[in-house]
């Protein structure tokens, strides 16, 4: 597709006017993916995935004195043991704000699509042929929850109607 795009444009086949506006979108598009998806080094990638493992020539020079601080910090690596890595670098941001900010770029794409590929499943599931209810949210939110819901303990209290 861009290749005939890029004929188009190079042939003048295209007004000048829709030539700005695509050139003007692509612009944006291209603004917009280097914004979600920064240049990070493999360096970058490995210090987010297990920085206990990376050296200290590895991480920028602004960032190492964090990074040594980082390393020698016990109970930073007791909570990287017994955490998974998103909870771990959400609770390590506020005492090492440079390193924990390149680790959640690292990581956001990848929670973020992830959470998108789940709503869509989940949608999926809950509107079948059989149940073409108009409204989702309310299902969608007790899918995607990440506290438990508890609806046995909710009906076990609601009290039954009597009578009249």
């Amino acid at each position: 597709m861009f290749l005939s795009l890029n004929e188009g444009l190079a042939d003048g086949q295209l007004s000048s006017t829709l030539s700005k506006e695509i050139m003007d979108h692509l612009s944006h598009l291209d603004d917009e993916f280097r914004r979600y998806f920064p240049d990070l080094s493999p360096q970058h990638a490995e210090l987010a995935k297990n920085s206990f493992l990376c050296q200290v020539d590895d991480v920028l020079e602004d960032a190492q004195d964090e990074f040594i601080e980082l390393l020698h910090d016990s109970t930073a690596k007791n909570v990287f043991q017994s955490n998974i890595l998103s909870s771990f670098w959400c609770s390590m941001t506020e005492s090492y704000p440079n390193i924990g900010d390149l680790a959640v770029r690292v990581l956001l794409p990848f929670a973020s699509t992830y959470l998108c590929e789940s709503g869509v499943s989940s949608s999926l599931a809950i509107k079948t042929k059989s149940r073409n209810k108009l409204s989702l949210e309310d299902d969608l939110m007790c899918a995607l929850a990440v506290t438990e819901t508890r609806i046995h303990k909710l009906v076990a209290q609601k009290q039954p109607q009597k009578a009249h």
